[in-house]
């Protein structure tokens, strides 16, 4: 089989097929392109036995709205973590073949990439956002005005916690900004959820406020809401299937979570345990299942999108006072629970 992208999704789905013949295609060597801010709930590496990637341990949620700071208490701690390392890692728990080329789209089970055509009888689209194999058999299956786009850059600030702004100079109805500490350095970043690309003043911005400069910078486009996970023949896991939570724009969770489980169907399938078709029907159920959830987080941007900084204010009292927000966070930490 082939997997086409080799990041937290494309790596998830190998790591469940050792011992079979698996081709992992990406662009870049393993570990290089980081996009990702990569914080997630210090469980998610606990449990795969990452541990060795964590930076930081964060045990609170900081909210910047305006003038006034809220801080949370995670109801279980985050980290920050070494992207390269952990793919690194995982990538080492299969056998799979690696080939550095650029996949270019697919014709039935053949795909092209920059280094020749190569074929297999399963393939997963784990390409990212761009969702290059599905993109190819259905063009406009990717709109780019239904994205968010963030930015980021590397600097020098510490801290603790994971901060977001949301009164961000001239980002306050349209996105956020993020400071993610990670030990001697910190992932510092802005969105917009109009999908707007021009953020590199505004970053400039938020990095003054914080006493830094910028670093490398690296930034792309990121869904908003849940997409299709299987289209024609194809599988589709991460960003390319929508599996990023556009509202906060974290992917890490759900593409090893989809990744490992859509792993485990393809593995039935390559021991002929389960045909392809009810392999593909499984999938989308258990995507389906968690559509509402998706539903629910592309609203809370929206709303995000229509208040004012006084606006998003009153909804955090009530959030707080009313003890929704203290249980709406203990339900999204659980999410996506490892070990899958």
């Amino acid at each position: 089989m082939i997997i086409v992208g080799a990041s937290f999704a494309g790596l998830a789905v190998a790591a469940q097929l050792k011992g079979y013949r698996v081709l992992v295609i990406d662009r870049q060597p393993i570990g290089a392109g980081q996009t990702s801010a990569c914080g997630t709930p210090l469980s998610v590496l606990a449990s795969l036995g990452l541990i060795e990637a964590v930076q930081q341990v964060h045990d609170n949620l900081v909210l910047h709205v305006g003038q006034r700071t809220d801080t949370y208490r995670f109801p279980r701690p985050y980290c920050t973590f070494d992207y390269a390392l952990f793919c690194r890692l995982l990538w080492a728990r299969n056998d799979a073949e690696f080939l550095q080329a650029r996949a270019l789209g697919c014709q039935g089970n053949t795909v092209e990439t920059s280094r020749g055509f190569f074929s297999a009888r399963l393939l997963v689209d784990a390409s990212g956002w761009r969702a290059v194999l599905a993109s190819a058999l259905e063009p406009g299956l990717v709109c780019r005005g239904r994205l968010n786009f963030g930015l980021e850059t590397t600097t020098s600030w510490q801290g603790e916690g994971l901060h977001f702004w949301h009164d961000l100079d001239g980002l306050a109805l349209q996105g956020m900004g993020w400071a993610f500490p990670a030990g001697a350095e910190s992932r510092i970043g802005v969105a917009s959820y109009c999908g707007r690309t021009a953020l590199g003043a505004s970053l400039d911005r938020l990095l003054q406020r914080l006493g830094c400069q910028r670093g490398h910078i690296h930034g792309g486009y990121f869904p908003r809401s849940l997409g299709r996970p299987v289209v024609r023949h194809l599988f589709l896991v991460g960003d390319a299937a929508g599996h990023c939570l556009g509202f906060n724009g974290e992917g890490i969770r759900p593409a090893l979570f989809f990744g490992f489980w859509l792993g485990r169907l393809l593995r039935q399938v390559l021991a002929g345990e389960l045909d392809v078709e009810r392999a593909r029907r499984a999938y989308a159920q258990l995507v389906s299942r968690r559509r509402w959830g998706y539903a629910g987080m592309l609203v809370g941007q929206r709303l995000l999108m229509s208040l004012s900084p006084t606006g998003v204010n009153i909804w955090l009292w009530l959030m707080r006072h009313t003890g929704i927000g203290d249980l709406s966070l203990r339900r999204y930490v659980r999410a996506f629970t490892f070990p899958v």
